[in-house]
């Protein structure tokens, strides 16, 4: 089944905030605040709530739940995600396992760390 956005932002940040691996304890309330600047989609897989997307501006990023790390994301969801923009991003420490994944989908890592992927 297809990976899709949901325009629902309650629930994008409710099931962001499950699926982030906090290093410390964070207040969902905080957590909230914190995304106040942030566009926030659902993201589903099998009629599924699996994650979050977080964008703003360029700047985008994922939490996926669990479950579903390794298997949400598909080819045709990346692909028409991707199509004709320019995405930046950081990957969080203790996640650098994803610098490989990112560099497979077209990100490249520029010295300071951020990731990016042009247009």
């Amino acid at each position: 089944m297809p990976t899709y956005l949901v325009n629902d932002r309650e629930a994008g940040l409710r099931v962001g905030y499950d699926a982030t691996d906090w290093t410390s304890p964070v207040d969902y309330e905080d957590y909230e605040n914190a995304m106040a600047d942030w566009g926030v989609a659902l993201v589903m897989k099998n009629d599924e709530p699996c994650g979050a997307m977080f964008l703003r501006d360029e700047e985008l990023h994922f939490s996926i739940l669990p479950k579903w790390r390794k298997r949400w994301a598909t080819k045709e969801f990346l692909r028409n995600l991707f199509d004709g923009r320019r995405f930046v991003t950081r990957i969080t420490p203790g996640h650098e396992y994803m610098i490989g994944v990112m560099e497979r989908l077209g990100f490249k890592q520029q010295p300071d760390g951020l990731m990016v992927k042009e247009a």
